[in-house]
């Protein structure tokens, strides 16, 4: 018989407690694989969204529960226009809103001539005038928009002046219209959420954004997608309750692996203590007994992968996050997933390892 058909046939000697070890293994495995891949979502949505018309960073209310929750002055603009080392700000609105009929479609209210709409690239139509709008060229795919149609947005009708192309996802799968006309669909005007910020050459966004923090408190500047957690509280707030979720499957996991291979051992004496009358080594034994709990990490592995990747994908899709964030799935996700089965298993092997090759041929044969 192969080493792995020894490993395998021996798991399958207790099958109902190979499976409750294996769901526990595999509860944390998904609770990592889930949480990580939301967490790169959220960072990656942060680094679209804070670097709006491609600005050195963004200006957000502190605490906020997400970043189109933040609501700041509209006035604040000036002061902040004001500091030294600021060369440009611009006033946006970011509103999740309905767009033909989708709840959860983005809408930028952007004031005309500010840097974010200049940088708008139009690949059909012209710049939009009045109360026009322009359709970013993904949302023109999505909802069959085109060049003088009619855009529904809030429970209004828009004229779109063109298609634009900004090279940020979410923009162009938005809808811009003028500051004024998302503030009145927002119901908050003279507010918005975020103040997109250009440094002045020989300034850097670090410097910058926190000599705005100390001169305005209560805004918080993000110039890196990580940094997003600091308004953040919705994605704090999912990030350490699935890694307090993570440390407890953790030590779940790790007592029942413990726990299913000392049962292994302990009722597999009489057949231990043969394989060492014959000849095997303490090695060899102990790598029989870590062989079978790696084993349960790997099978434990494939379904929580599955498991994640499934409870990663309904989250976003069901949640306040679903217009805003993807999970995103990356090698570093797995690697962690894999780490932490494997890690499960090793640790949960140590003891019962250490006791099969503790005990001598002689004893091990007297037991009944």
């Amino acid at each position: 018989m192969t080493w792995p058909g020894l490993v395998l046939r021996n798991l399958l000697r207790r099958k109902v407690r190979t499976a409750l070890t294996v769901a526990g293994v595999a509860i944390g495995v998904g609770l990592i694989v889930a949480l990580l891949s939301i967490t790169n979502g959220v960072k990656r949505t942060a680094g679209d969204l804070i670097h709006v018309g491609r600005s050195d960073f963004g200006l957000f209310q502190t605490g906020a529960s997400d970043l189109t929750r933040s609501l700041l002055p509209e006035s604040l603009a000036g002061n902040v226009r004001r500091t030294n080392g600021v060369s440009q700000v611009a006033r946006v609105f970011l509103l999740v809103g309905a767009v033909e009929g989708s709840d959860s479609s983005l809408l930028f209210g952007y004031v005309p001539r500010e840097f974010p709409e200049r940088r708008l690239v139009i690949v059909s139509g012209r710049r939009a005038s009045g109360d026009q709008a322009l359709v970013g060229d993904g949302a023109a795919r999505i909802y069959h928009l085109h060049v003088d149609g009619l855009v529904h947005a809030g429970k209004r009708r828009f004229r779109v002046a063109g298609i634009f192309h900004s090279g940020n996802r979410f923009v162009d799968r938005g809808v811009v219209l003028p500051l004024r006309i998302v503030q009145a669909i927002a119901q908050r005007p003279h507010e918005v959420t975020t103040l997109a910020v250009i440094v002045k050459l020989g300034q850097t966004p670090k410097a910058v954004a926190k000599r705005l923090e100390r001169g305005f408190p209560g805004v918080t500047s993000v110039v890196e997608p990580g940094q997003a957690v600091k308004i953040d509280t919705s994605s704090r707030l999912i990030i350490s309750a699935g890694w307090i979720f993570s440390l407890l499957a953790l030590i779940i996991g790790g007592i029942g692996v413990t726990n299913t291979m000392a049962m292994a051992v302990f009722e597999r004496v009489r057949e231990i203590g043969i394989m060492r009358a014959v000849g095997w080594t303490s090695a060899r034994i102990a790598a029989l007994i870590v062989g079978e709990a790696v084993g349960i990490g790997i099978i434990a592995l494939g379904i929580g992968l599955l498991a994640g990747w499934g409870a990663a994908v309904l989250f976003t899709d069901h949640s306040s996050l679903s217009s805003l964030t993807e999970a995103d799935f990356t090698g570093g996700v797995f690697a962690w997933g894999l780490a932490f089965a494997l890690g499960v298993a090793l640790v949960g092997a140590l003891y019962p390892a250490w006791r099969a090759v503790s005990l001598t041929p002689i004893e091990a044969l007297r037991r009944e």
